[in-house]
């Protein structure tokens, strides 16, 4: 038996605010707390800051973010596999210094 993979994007999915941006353009600048939910905040490359949680989507190449820290985000990216076909793709978005 040959291992078939089923990774792919979900085309139906509405397109989050962040997946306009390509992934090297967005920059984690902090973390908060609110009502028991943990957020990462994300900056895009036009100066805006927007809140993200585990679960969200960044970047074009349907980035799903998998698990947030107070100086990373990890998010697994699904991209062609240059063969008709998909691979997961593991990336990471670390805390800038603040200038």
């Amino acid at each position: 038996l040959q291992a078939v993979t089923t990774v792919q994007p979900d085309e139906s999915r509405p397109r989050e605010f962040l997946e306009q941006f390509t992934f090297d353009s967005l920059g984690m600048v902090g973390t908060l707390s609110r009502g028991g939910t943990d957020w990462s905040l994300i900056r895009d490359p036009d100066g805006g800051v927007h809140r993200v949680k585990v679960g969200n989507y960044l970047g074009r190449n349907h980035g799903k973010i998998v698990e947030m820290t107070e100086t990373y985000v990890a998010v697994i990216e699904i991209v062609s596999d240059g063969n008709e076909g998909w691979v997961e793709r593991p990336r990471t978005i670390k805390l800038q210094a603040v200038n």
